[in-house]
């Protein structure tokens, strides 16, 4: 049966009956005269043949399908990290690379063969696990969500301290207004903190009228006290303020900056004032230290210190929520002269869960089944695992050894691969090339994307020799970076090939299912794949590794413009962004940022971390120019940067 895959499975599930219900008359009920054993219609030709369809093809392309069909299955949860869903894949691969005769490929804690790598990551914008948040004074114990809440750039920490109290916080305000006397120390010291800042009898800001001017931010707030040695932070809304809402909590309090070693809780007003009157002895109230706080014509600071002899017990252990998952693979071992080195195949195996990160459907939380991301690189990996080994069966010359690597944690940031070529199983300076295989699904046109072809010297002859034969086109790019797990290998001056079928509008998104993928133009690739493993198995020299950044491809992020940098997903902990990479041409290799660099700030704000990256880039337009201040060999450094589009 002659139909193009790539037009008839996007559209399976109308095409697998003849035409709709709606669209049938003339229904009967009819005698069954020949009887359960007996009954065999004839089949009618104009009928879809699913099963006439793939014997049409290579046997690989319904094995190939079968693996995406089982991992997209909603049953998987979308594969997350952490999640029985991701559990349950490794499972499956390892199932599945045990029949293929592989090797377990990693060594664990107790010196056994292991197929899988456990690593754990963190992601950023994730509330943190609170393992204990308590809080008491003069002999009462208060209860968090009810009279305070932890918020999520609070640190860990056990102390029993007086009480300070800092104003607003603010180290430098309007016409000369500061929290501040010079020599302010608040060391040891629990330190109660009013959020916002001046306000009229109103609730409303004296400096901003109807809103609040940049000096009510939690984070300057938040630094100050900590330059100052503060041991606990505790926020609380004035009393006056409008729209004042409820306790924040760590869901909440996600944009309110990087954590740091004092432990951070916002009180109620009630709690906070219990705190003042007990401190002082009964001698003050939180509405007169709001009120000296809102005064703008006196020269002295808010910091009022009181008595050492009554004191708040602080209890809080706070760590990043960690999701805790693996690397799976196995090895076939070579054999000769070239056993000792290698060729990694590669492709990760998470997704997104119900959306936990990277979602183009935020608001869409049923499972992202990850068909063409990436159980379409898995089932391509399964099948080159299976010709693998059959190939070595008759295969009597030198050969370098091969391992087949499904990452975890990809989707949050490379996360797998980092910790593969940090801890890695092989000798990577031997590794004579990294194929990596993500999003292998939505072959049109017969053209597929092909990064890494200025990587190796040999590539200019190699490709077009091996491609010509496959009737493909494959569109190249020089570079070695970019969004998947083939970077870190890059990085460590490892060859790599990564084949990519191109984007479409189910991307990361709950529309990603496998009656989308196209079987057969896959088995085109795979089939290209094999050709290219077996001349880097068995050709007698190495590759000879080539630096390549040129056109380094850039996730899709909804910005008009690019930056041009490659960031390192393992400092998540660390403020600012730290640079892996900058690509050629763009706008930060133009305006000279480095691989090291710490990006800590954008036209004077704090970035964080990679969302706060994202959040300036997509508010600017092709050609604006900005001043990115980055950390170089410890010291900092403004740089001007015109943005080029990120088209």
């Amino acid at each position: 049966m002659q139909v193009r895959i790539s037009v008839l499975l996007c559209v399976l599930a109308a095409v697998s009956f003849p035409i709709h219900a709606d669209d049938i008359g003339g229904g009967e009920v009819v005698p069954n005269r020949e009887g359960i054993t007996g009954f065999s219609p004839e089949w009618d030709e104009s009928e879809f043949d699913l099963a006439g369809y793939f014997d049409g093809l290579d046997p690989d392309a319904a094995v190939w399908y079968q693996h995406v069909q089982t991992l997209a299955n909603p049953w998987f949860g979308g594969r997350r990290p952490g999640s029985h869903g991701d559990d349950m894949t490794a499972e499956y691969i390892v199932w599945n690379l045990k029949e293929a005769g592989l090797e377990p490929a990693f060594i664990n804690e107790d010196g056994q063969a292991s197929w899988r790598q456990p690593f754990s990551f963190t992601l950023q914008n994730t509330p943190p696990e609170v393992r204990i948040a308590a809080l008491s004074v003069d002999g009462k114990t208060l209860q968090r969500g009810e009279d305070f809440g932890v918020l999520a750039n609070s640190g860990s920490g056990e102390l029993n301290s007086p009480l300070s109290f800092a104003g607003y916080g603010i180290e430098s305000g309007r016409d000369g207004y500061t929290s501040f006397d010079e020599g302010d120390d608040l060391t040891g010291r629990a330190v109660l903190l009013l959020r916002y800042e001046p306000l009229d009898a109103e609730g409303d800001s004296l400096w901003s009228p109807g809103d609040f001017s940049r000096h009510s931010g939690i984070r300057s707030k938040v630094q100050s006290l900590s330059d100052r040695g503060a041991a606990a932070i505790l926020l609380v809304n004035p009393e006056t303020i409008h729209g004042s809402t409820g306790l924040e909590t760590v869901e909440s309090s996600l944009g309110f900056g990087s954590s740091v070693e004092a432990p951070i809780l916002h009180l109620s007003p009630e709690t906070a004032e219990h705190f003042v009157w007990h401190c002082s002895n009964g001698k003050t109230t939180l509405e007169d230290l709001q009120a000296a706080a809102n005064t703008l014509d006196t020269p002295e600071g808010d910091v009022v210190h009181f008595g050492e002899e009554r004191t708040i017990t602080i209890s809080t252990d706070i760590a990043p929520h960690a999701y805790n998952t693996w690397n799976v693979a196995g090895i076939l071992p070579g054999q000769g002269s070239l056993k000792d080195e290698w060729v990694v195949l590669g492709g990760h195996y998470d997704h997104l869960g119900h959306g936990y990160t990277g979602s183009r459907s935020p608001e869409d939380h049923r499972v992202h089944p990850g068909a063409d991301d990436n159980a379409s690189g898995v089932g391509s990996l399964l099948v080159l695992a299976d010709r693998l080994t059959e190939a070595a069966e008759s295969d009597d010359a030198p050969r370098r050894s091969a391992i087949v690597a499904f990452f975890g944690g990809e989707e949050a940031g490379l996360h797998g691969s980092h910790h593969f070529v940090s801890q890695p199983p092989i000798d990577l300076s031997r590794t004579n090339l990294m194929l990596n295989l993500d999003m292998m699904g939505r072959l049109r046109g017969g053209t597929v994307a092909l990064t890494g072809s200025g990587t190796a010297a040999e590539f200019d002859e190699l490709l077009p020799r091996l491609v010509e034969p496959t009737g493909l086109i494959v569109k190249t790019t020089p570079s070695g970076l970019g969004p998947s797990d083939h970077s870190n290998f890059y990085r460590e001056d490892v060859p790599v090939l990564f084949f990519f079928t191109g984007i479409h509008d189910d991307y990361h998104t709950p529309r990603d299912i496998a009656s989308r993928v196209n079987p057969e133009g896959t088995v085109r690739i795979i089939d290209l794949c094999e050709r290219i493993l077996d001349e880097t198995l068995h050709s007698e020299s190495p590759l000879t590794f080539a630096e390549a950044t040129a056109g380094t491809p850039g996730r899709q992020s909804g910005s008009r413009v690019r930056l041009g940098v490659m960031p390192s997903y393992t400092t998540a902990d660390e403020p600012g962004v730290l640079i892996d990479g900058v690509s050629e041409g763009t706008s930060a290799y133009e305006a000279g940022l480095k691989e090291g660099d710490i990006i800590v700030a954008w036209n004077g704000e704090t970035i964080d971390g990679g969302a706060d990256l994202m959040k300036h880039l997509r508010s600017h337009e092709p050609g604006d120019q900005v001043t990115i201040t980055i950390e170089r060999d410890g010291e900092p450094l403004d740089l001007p940067v015109t943005l080029k589009s990120s088209e």
